[in-house]
């Protein structure tokens, strides 16, 4: 039974747990600024006051109390809840003491591991793989799925909202495109994400802190591989490509800059301002304009490859997906001389 089938019931779901993400960030508001579990304005900052951060806790809660009513099988209901409550710890760990970058990705390895190793099965199924390496290369490649939209979600999670408006709009395609499993997990991550956003737009009164980025990156990697197939040769669900194009901004933002930096000579590890949502901040666009245009961009992109998925097929649907890499890719070095121009530290080639 999908959300569709039980209209009711999916809106006091909502309901419930928006407000189980509301009242955490509520809750962790009030008690951080007592606590000084404060985010205080610095160099690379975009905000000029004392914020409290690790908000994200209110999620991670959300997506804990639906994790059980999910239609899953066990073993995916203990994986998919181990790996989000630890990926949940080890954020609020680094949003208090602040990990060093080797120590805070072996952690990361840590926490996604229950998850990786139950989804490889559907992910082996996907590969052209056929020897006893399959499953450990399947069990790698689902992690690496997981480490990156992680990690995505961390670096892009660096103005108001952005986060969490980008993750509701992989929500709500869940909700409306994905089987039974896929949409109820879309409408509590979407419901999570609305139960928080008050708190942080159009001005930022509390911050989620890696404990919430951590939790929608490992959310939106669990949509995308929670839903494969459990058979060789099912081939791809239809609602694989529009979730992945809905990624793409963040994804193509991310890799765009790590690969500018990289050819900048710039040590990766280090702290910065230069992905392009945070040129457009500096440059004078609003938060909630820039945060508003991702998630925008996401939802078109996603919709669009659902569009010719159903018109045309899941291949079809893939290569449309891998034109919208190609062309963001493009936007991005386009856009990336214009913002940066005139910005200190930042040269427009």
């Amino acid at each position: 039974m999908s959300p569709a089938d039980a209209p009711l019931t999916a809106l006091l779901a909502a309901l419930l747990l928006a407000g189980t993400s509301a009242a955490g960030a509520a809750f962790w508001q009030r008690w951080a600024a007592r606590a000084g579990w404060l985010d205080l304005p610095g160099q690379r900052s975009n905000h000029v006051r004392p914020i409290p951060r690790g908000g994200g806790v209110g999620i991670a809660a959300a997506l804990l109390l639906a994790v059980p009513l999910l239609p899953l099988p066990a073993v995916q209901h203990a994986a998919l809840g181990a790996s989000l409550l630890l990926v949940a710890l080890l954020g609020l760990l680094d949003d208090r003491r602040g990990l060093r970058a080797g120590r805070k990705f072996a952690g990361q390895v840590l926490a996604v591991a229950p998850l990786a190793l139950v989804a490889a099965p559907g992910l082996l199924a996907l590969l052209p793989v056929e020897t006893a390496l399959g499953l450990p290369l399947a069990v790698l490649a689902a992690a690496g799925v997981l480490l990156f939209l992680v990690n995505a979600w961390n670096f892009m999670d660096g103005i108001d909202g952005i986060a969490a408006l980008s993750a509701a709009v992989l929500g709500l395609l869940a909700l409306g495109l994905g089987d039974a499993a896929l949409a109820w997990f879309g409408l509590a991550l979407a419901a999570a994400c609305a139960g928080f956003l008050p708190w942080n737009l159009p001005r930022a009164r509390l911050f989620m802190g890696d404990a919430g980025s951590h939790v929608l990156g490992l959310a939106a990697g669990a949509l995308l591989l929670l839903g494969l197939p459990a058979s060789p040769g099912a081939g791809p669900p239809p609602v694989l490509f529009p979730l992945l194009a809905a990624t793409l901004p963040f994804a193509v933002d991310v890799l765009a800059t790590l690969l500018r930096r990289a050819m900048d000579g710039e040590p990766l590890a280090s702290a910065h301002r230069r992905h392009l949502y945070q040129l457009a901040v500096r440059k004078g666009y609003s938060h909630a304009r820039v945060a508003t245009a991702y998630a925008g961009l996401g939802a078109l992109l996603g919709m669009g490859v659902a569009m010719v998925g159903h018109t045309q097929g899941v291949t079809m649907a893939g290569l449309a997906c891998a034109a919208a890499a190609g062309l963001l890719a493009l936007a991005w070095g386009v856009l990336r001389p214009r913002l940066a121009r005139g910005l200190e530290g930042e040269v427009p080639a």
